[in-house]
């Protein structure tokens, strides 16, 4: 009985083996029969290159910063810019109360008319008494006394007028006007402050001119060179801009240890100081499989491209990585000199025959740079 229970079970598992041959071969039929042939480029896998990067944060700054402050000490009077207020070169930024200065020029004057009045009496006492001294009236000593009496007045005059000339300069000085085209970012004081030598008033930059500002490592500091270029993604930008390294100070910062970079921008708007901004510096390159980016297709979430074997299309899935230039980086999935698929396959599926007698291309290390 036992034997005839193997020889029934091995029939049964024979015809059921039978049975799936001929359903695969079936199922395999079926999909060559209902392939279609698609007209689509095709690249051979190849090394490219791409950069190595380090990206650091970094800061939008100004390369015009003011902190606009008074010469005079006085109340500060028509402080009517506000913050975020454009201004011109030369416009009124505030004004000093300038009656202390008006007061100073009075005095100043009228030192200077007595002066000038002592300069008048000491020269006709200097002029008679030279007439005096030639007609051997008077002594040596008497007109040496007079003569050197002349002499201190034309000095006193001097000084005088050198204080008036002072006095009317500081009235200048009352009206503070702007030194450059910029916008008004700050107010420190308000009307009715006193104002002191040194102490800022309001606070202007100009930002028609701006630059990014960041801090690196003393290894990446050390490939770095002036003039050269890197990447910079502003917040609130989607388009990134290429900036210009134009300083670089080698004077570390002796808390974060890190060197300060500064890199140029081009002429950008509605860009504001104090930005956060990503700057990717280029230290390198390395070799890695590049494909177009049309190559990769999604299927349910998947990501992969068709390889092309015997003429037909098949679905590899791989881990891509890096995107740059319309090119896409394979970390996985794929092996050199491959035949890949790069147009025309969103609709494709396994086993359709592709038509690339047209063009076949080679994907170079040039064009995967």
């Amino acid at each position: 009985m036992k034997q005839i229970s193997k020889v029934i079970g091995m029939s049964l598992l024979a015809v059921t083996f039978g049975l799936t041959g001929c359903g695969g071969q079936e199922s395999e039929e079926v999909a060559q029969k209902s392939a279609k042939t698609i007209k689509a480029d095709v690249v051979t896998v190849t090394l490219g290159t791409i950069p190595l990067t380090s990206v650091v944060p970094g800061a939008v700054v100004p390369d015009q910063k003011a902190q606009i402050a008074s010469r005079l000490m006085g109340y500060i009077k028509n402080l009517d810019v506000q913050v975020g207020q454009e201004v011109k070169r030369g416009d009124l930024l505030f004004s000093i109360d300038s009656g202390d200065i008006k007061s100073q020029i009075s005095q100043a004057n009228s030192a200077y008319q007595q002066a000038l009045a002592a300069l008048t009496d000491a020269n006709l006492d200097y002029n008679r008494f030279t007439k005096l001294y030639k007609e051997d009236s008077v002594s040596k000593q008497q007109y040496d006394k007079i003569k050197l009496q002349y002499s201190v007045a034309q000095e006193n005059l001097a000084s005088a007028k050198s204080a008036l000339d002072q006095a009317k300069s500081q009235l200048n000085y009352a009206n503070v006007k702007a030194p450059f085209d910029g916008v008004i970012v700050q107010k420190m004081a308000v009307a009715g402050s006193l104002a002191a030598p040194g102490n800022p008033i309001v606070v202007m930059e100009n930002l028609k001119s701006l630059s990014v500002q960041t801090q690196v490592s003393a290894d990446l500091y050390a490939v770095l060179r002036n003039g050269d270029s890197a990447q910079v993604l502003i917040d609130g930008i989607k388009k990134p801009f290429v900036g210009t390294i134009y300083t670089l100070v080698s004077a570390a910062d002796p808390k974060t240890r890190t060197h300060t970079v500064k890199l140029s921008l081009p002429n950008v708007n509605d860009v504001n100081s104090g930005t956060f901004a990503r700057v990717s510096f280029k230290r390198g390159e390395r070799q890695t499989m590049m494909l177009p980016a049309s190559a990769i297709v999604n299927r349910a979430g998947i990501e992969g491209v068709f390889v092309v074997e015997n003429g037909r299309a098949f679905f590899h899935m791989v881990r891509t990585g890096a995107v740059m230039d319309g090119m896409v980086e394979v970390q996985s999935g794929l092996a050199l000199g491959e035949q890949i698929v790069i147009n025309n396959n969103q609709e494709m599926l396994n086993g359709d025959i592709v038509d690339s007698a047209s063009t076949e291309k080679t994907v170079t290390p040039a064009e995967g740079a």
